[in-house]
C-alpha cells in the first residue's frame, strides 16, 4: 500500500475565514502535517472584511486550499475566471467541473455550484456528463475515483438509510447519476447548513454486480454554525490506486446496498439506455492499462532502493548558459532567470525553447522568480504568434533529461479546435491518461521534486498532465503535434530528422530575434 495522504474538508466557509484559518491551523499542528483543505458549499459570505485580511496576509492559510465555485449569482465576481483561478496565495479556485490528480495519484472529482440552471453559479446535465467522461475514457478497468466534492446534495442519498433523519434536503438527480459512475471512496457536500453522515453504502457496476468498493457520504454544516454541528473534517486516505483489492473492497457492517441501484447503466441523466456497457472504455487499451500493473508496493517506487540524486556540472550541460557547451548561436534573447533559443531540429521554423539561465531540473523545483520570467517569454510568444493568426502549445517532459526545456510550438489558429482531443486520443493509443489540471493549479503542488511527468498547455489555457511511470516515448509531444489533425508533418516526429546546417539555424535565429524584438521584454 502507498502512503497516506491527509486532507481536511470544511464546510461553507461564508466568509469566516479568521474562524476557519484558526481551526485549520490548530488541527494542523496537532494532527498534522495535512496535504490539502478542501472546501465545499458557500466560500464568501456577505462581507469582504475578512476576505481583505486574508488577501493581505492578516489572516494566515496553513495549508494548500481548493474550494469550489459560487452559489449565488452575487458571489460570481469574486472569481476572476470562472473555470478556474487563483484567489489568493495558496488559495485556489478549482473551476466548475473536472478531475484533480495529485502527485501520488489521488483522484478528486468536482462540481461546482446548483443544479437550477445555465448561469455561472449553476451546473447541467453536459457538466455530469463531462466529469463521468474524463473519468472513465481509456479506462477499459475503472473502479472509481478517490474523493468527489460538491456543494449539492445527490437526490435520494437517505434511501436505505433507516438512520436518517426525515427533514434532509431532497438533492440534484445529476448528481447522484454522477455519483452512480464515478463511485467515489468518499462524497462531501455542503450548502444546507447540515452535518449528515450516511452509512457506507455499496457501490455497483453497469452489469449489476455488486462486489464494489464503498462510498461514504457526508455534508457539513457552516463554519461557526450556533448549533455546532460539525463542519471540519480530517481525512486520511491512499489513493486507490495503490490498495489492493481485498483492501479496498473490505465491507462494514453498517454498509447498505447504494441509493442510486440501476443508475450506473444509464448512459446519461436523462435515463436513456446504454446500447453497449463497453461505450465509454477504450476496448483497445491493453489489459493491465500500464496503472493497474504495477505491484502493491509500486508507488511510483516508494519501497525502491533510492538512488543518489546525480550532481550535474553546469560545465557539462548542454543547456546551462554559462556551459561552453551551448550552442550561443541558437540564443534568441536573454533574461536575468530564463532565456529564449531556437529549438535545433524545431518541428516548424519557429520552434524555440524556454530555458532557466542556471540549473534547474524541471518547472516543478523552480523558484518563483523563475516562474514569474516563464510566463513573461509565454506572454510575449503569444503575442507575436498572434499577429500571425497562430497559437502556441507549451509542453515540458520531465523525463530522461537534466535541464528544464519548455518547448514553444506554434500552430496555426484553425488547428487547436481539436487539439485537446488528439492529445488525448493519441495519450490513450500508447497506453496512458492525460488528468485535466485546474487552470491555476501549480505544478509544485501537483508533482513533487523528483517525479517524471509530461505537461502541456494549451492555447485555450487547458492543462494536462501525466505522472511518467515507465516506457514513455521521448517524442510524444512532437509526435501529436506533427500528426496530420494539427501540423501535418508526420516526418518530423524525431528532432534528428529535422536538423540544419549552422548557417541555416543562424538565419532562422536573425529572422526569429527581429519578429519578436516588438514583443521581448528584456529589451525594455
Amino acid at each position: 500500500m502507498g502512503d497516506k495522504l491527509k486532507i481536511l474538508v470544511s464546510g461553507d466557509v461564508r466568509g469566516k475565514f479568521k474562524s476557519l484559518m484558526k481551526r485549520v491551523s490548530s488541527v494542523n499542528e496537532k494532527s498534522g502535517p495535512f496535504d490539502y483543505l478542501l472546501c465545499v458549499g458557500d466560500f464568501f459570505g456577505p462581507s469582504d472584511d475578512e476576505w481583505n485580511m486574508l488577501k493581505s496576509g492578516k489572516i494566515e492559510v496553513p495549508i494548500t486550499t481548493y474550494v469550489l465555485g459560487p452559489n449565488d449569482v452575487e458571489h460570481t465576481v469574486k472569481y476572476s475566471d470562472i473555470n478556474g483561478c487563483e484567489l489568493c496565495p495558496n488559495i485556489s479556485y478549482l473551476g466548475k467541473r473536472g478531475v484533480f490528480t495529485t502527485s501520488n495519484g489521488l483522484r478528486i472529482a468536482y462540481i461546482s455550484g446548483k443544479s437550477d440552471g445555465l448561469s455561472d453559479c449553476s451546473f447541467s446535465e453536459s457538466d455530469v456528463t463531462c466529469v463521468r467522461d474524463v473519468c472513465l475514457k481509456g479506462q477499459a478497468n475503472f473502479k472509481g475515483v478517490d474523493v468527489l466534492v460538491t456543494s449539492s446534495w445527490p437526490q435520494d442519498i437517505s434511501k436505505f438509510h433507516d438512520k436518517a433523519d426525515k427533514d434532509l434536503p431532497v438533492g440534484s438527480h445529476l448528481l447522484s447519476w454522477l455519483s452512480a459512475h464515478i463511485k467515489p471512496r468518499y462524497h462531501f457536500s455542503g450548502l444546507h447548513d447540515k452535518h449528515y453522515e450516511r452509512s457506507p453504502y455499496k457501490n455497483e457496476s453497469a452489469q449489476g454486480d455488486t462486489s464494489q468498493h464503498n462510498t461514504r457520504f457526508l455534508a457539513l454544516a457552516s463554519v461557526g454554525n450556533p448549533t455546532k454541528q460539525k463542519w471540519l473534517y480530517a481525512l486520511s486516505i491512499v489513493p486507490m490506486e495503490h490498495m489492493r483489492a481485498s483492501e479496498l473492497y473490505q465491507g462494514t457492517t453498517d454498509e447498505t446496498m447504494s441509493p442510486f441501484s440501476g443508475l450506473v447503466r444509464l448512459s446519461n441523466p436523462r435515463g436513456v439506455q446504454e446500447k453497449s456497457t463497453q461505450f465509454f472504455y477504450d476496448m483497445n487499451a491493453s489489459s493491465d492499462s500500464r496503472r493497474g500493473k504495477r505491484g502493491r508496493n509500486d508507488d511510483g517506487g516508494q519501497e525502491r532502493k533510492k538512488r543518489e540524486r546525480p550532481v550535474f556540472d553546469q560545465e557539462k550541460c548542454w543547456f546551462c548558459l554559462s556551459s561552453p557547451q551551448v550552442e550561443k548561436h541558437l540564443v534568441i534573447s536573454i533574461g536575468t532567470e530564463a532565456y529564449l533559443a531556437l529549438a535545433k531540429g524545431g518541428i516548424v521554423d519557429d520552434h524555440v525553447l524556454i530555458l532557466p539561465v542556471t540549473h534547474h531540473q524541471s518547472t516543478a523545483e523552480a523558484s518563483q522568480e523563475l516562474l514569474d520570467e516563464i510566463e513573461r517569454f509565454k506572454e510575449a510568444l503569444k503575442k507575436m504568434c498572434s499577429k500571425q493568426k497562430k497559437a502556441v502549445v507549451f509542453y515540458e517532459r520531465n523525463y530522461k533529461t537534466s535541464h528544464m526545456q519548455i518547448q514553444a510550438i506554434p500552430i496555426p489558429e484553425n488547428a487547436t479546435r481539436e487539439l485537446r482531443e488528439v492529445f488525448q486520443d493519441c495519450a490513450q493509443a500508447e497506453g496512458f491518461e492525460l488528468d485535466e489540471l485546474p487552470k491555476h493549479a501549480k505544478l509544485d503542488q501537483i508533482a513533487g521534486a523528483g517525479v517524471p511527468y509530461f505537461h502541456v498547455e494549451l492555447p485555450s489555457g487547458d492543462k494536462l498532465y501525466h505522472r511518467i511511470r515507465k516506457n514513455f516515448s521521448l517524442n510524444f509531444g512532437r509526435e501529436v503535434l506533427a500528426s496530420g489533425p494539427i501540423l501535418n508533418k508526420e516526418g518530423a516526429a524525431d528532432w534528428r530528422d529535422c536538423k540544419q546546417d549552422k548557417e541555416d539555424e543562424c538565419a532562422l535565429v536573425k529572422r526569429f530575434r527581429a519578429a519578436f524584438s516588438p514583443y521581448d521584454f528584456t529589451l525594455e
